[in-house]
């Protein structure tokens, strides 16, 4: 179905990326009614896309050597390895006739460089959403206010166990390297420090590495600091894991109270079963509505677990 907030024939939309990109990205445009997207033909696609680039054809216009760069662009997305999202955003001619920017997380390979590209993005007054995408799902809709009123003499936890496809596949990807954006942390953890921080943890305790290579850091745990208004809080991510869980639950008078029980953390909600649940997810963050976020803090609390982890 065509979202009715968007006008089909007044919108662009220019969309830079390979996997993701096409597979989530670029059927969520078109659901949302998006007729136009720029697509860099220069681009090395794999070849297993060639499927869903000649399904969507009909909305696909290619580009050359940046000659897009005079369009008024409503949407520009980068689905990109944090590396390359980095030095692109840099270079402010590559989005200075963008109405808004969808950036993904990690927004660059470090928080530090992260940090960088927030504040030249505040500076130059863009538009931009970042794509922490467990905001957008409904088990945090439905859990996030009730965390805000648990009584701070509990501890919260939030449990993500899996196995990683660069694990299953032995895939060489920067996905899997804690220097280029990857790992535990700073690819899969960042979706969980994102929504702490929007419900108001400000400060790490302690971060424990439990991974055999330093470079993959493929798990580790958390203790986020209570504050005046919400208790403690541990996460403990393992991307190497044999078992499936995505949970959260608090413990109070030694029992064990479930808030969310999942194999995964993108469900099937609704509509068609064959279709990757991070389209649905990923519709709700291209209508989003909110510009208020403070990714300043999100990126922060990533620094500080990364500074005090052992």
């Amino acid at each position: 179905m065509i979202n009715k907030h968007i006008h089909p024939d007044s919108y662009t939309s220019l969309l830079y990326g390979n996997g993701f990109a096409l597979d989530v990205y670029l059927p969520a445009l078109i659901k949302l009614g998006i007729k136009k997207i720029l697509i860099d033909k220069n681009q090395i696609f794999n070849k297993n896309k060639t499927n869903i680039l000649n399904k969507y054809k009909d909305y696909i216009e290619y580009f050359k050597d940046k000659n897009y760069r005079d369009k008024l662009i409503d949407y520009t997305i980068l689905a990109v390895s944090p590396s390359k999202q980095y030095n692109l955003l840099l270079d402010h001619n590559f989005f200075e006739h963008t109405k808004t920017l969808i950036l993904e997380k990690p927004l660059a390979s470090s928080p530090i460089k992260a940090l960088e590209i927030l504040k030249k993005l505040e500076q130059r007054n863009s538009k931009y959403i970042i794509n922490y995408s467990f905001r957008y799902t409904l088990w945090f809709r439905n859990i996030s206010e009730y965390i805000k009123i648990l009584p701070k003499n509990i501890e919260l936890f939030f449990i993500w166990k899996f196995m990683a496809r660069h694990f299953i596949h032995e895939r060489k990807t920067w996905k899997r390297l804690h220097s280029e954006g990857g790992g535990a942390i700073r690819f899969y953890g960042i979706h969980l420090i994102a929504i702490l921080s929007d419900i108001g943890y400000l400060e790490v305790q302690k971060a424990i590495n439990y991974s055999e290579k330093s470079s993959y850091l493929s798990s580790f745990s958390c203790s986020f600091k209570s504050t005046q208004k919400l208790p403690k809080c541990k996460i403990l991510i393992n991307s190497k894991s044999m078992v499936n869980e995505f949970s959260c639950y608090y413990i109070k008078d030694n029992k064990k109270i479930s808030l969310l029980s999942l194999q995964e953390p993108f469900p099937k909600d609704f509509g068609d079963l064959l279709e990757d649940p991070r389209v649905e997810i990923t519709n709700r963050l291209i209508n989003e509505k909110n510009f208020n976020y403070s990714n300043f803090n999100v990126v922060k609390l990533w620094k500080d677990i990364e500074d005090k982890i052992q």
